[in-house]
């Protein structure tokens, strides 16, 4: 299975994470579909304690965004970005989740022409949906459409701008498209909001280089 989503993969990103490219396409296979929708159990208006303000998903992602941006535990780091990560997975409608998996079928059959149809089909359904975004963002940058990878970060980074995914993957796109600032710029974004993202510094260090030359 993972052999074929990286035979799919431009020969200069072969090599890379699969979780990277992928996003939560990997991670649906142990997320079951109906969850977001399944019904809550009712208690009586007697039993029912008084509830607290409830926290909407967007402000849920928000908060472990911000978690996030300031943990510096690196088990912690990774667990709050899977948190995120099925948080956001939620803000999909069960109809945009069939597709969503219609679409890791095809790119796990490196048919990334079948798997952006689906998540195009998806964005029909919620086009302002900045998962689903990053999703298509990511398996257009495997198709090496990097223009359309940038135009679909760019709404997804005004719909969720904390998500450290979307600016790492968008500093990737602009690198190579051969925008060393850009680049750079993104990934000190990606940084800010998750600092201990996997060889952040060493990263960060081979893109200032790139945009500002080496230093004397």
């Amino acid at each position: 299975m993972m052999c074929c989503v990286l035979h799919a993969l431009p020969p200069y990103e072969r090599g890379k994470p699969l979780a990277f490219w992928l996003g939560a396409f990997f991670y649906l296979t142990a997320t079951p579909l109906a969850y977001a929708a399944a019904p809550t159990h009712p208690t009586s208006a007697a039993s029912a304690p008084p509830k607290a303000h409830s926290l909407s998903l967007k402000e849920k992602i928000t908060q472990t965004e911000q978690a996030l941006a300031t943990e510096q535990d690196d088990q912690k780091a990774q667990a709050l970005m899977k948190k995120a990560e099925t948080l956001r997975l939620y803000t999909v409608q069960n109809s945009g989740r069939l597709l969503l998996s219609e679409a890791q079928e095809a790119i796990q059959k490196g048919h990334t022409d079948e798997a952006e149809r689906a998540l195009s089909a998806a964005l029909t359904l919620q086009p302002d949906n900045a998962f689903l975004r990053r999703q298509r963002a990511a398996i257009r940058f495997i198709g090496n459409d990097l223009t359309g990878t940038v135009e679909d970060l760019q709404v997804a980074l005004v719909h969720d701008p904390g998500d450290a995914q979307s600016w790492d993957l968008l500093a990737r796109t602009q690198e190579h498209l051969h925008h060393p600032h850009q680049a750079l710029h993104a990934y000190t974004e990606a940084l800010t909001h998750a600092p201990l993202l996997p060889n952040g510094q060493k990263r960060y260090q081979q893109l200032e280089q790139r945009a500002n030359g080496t230093p004397d």
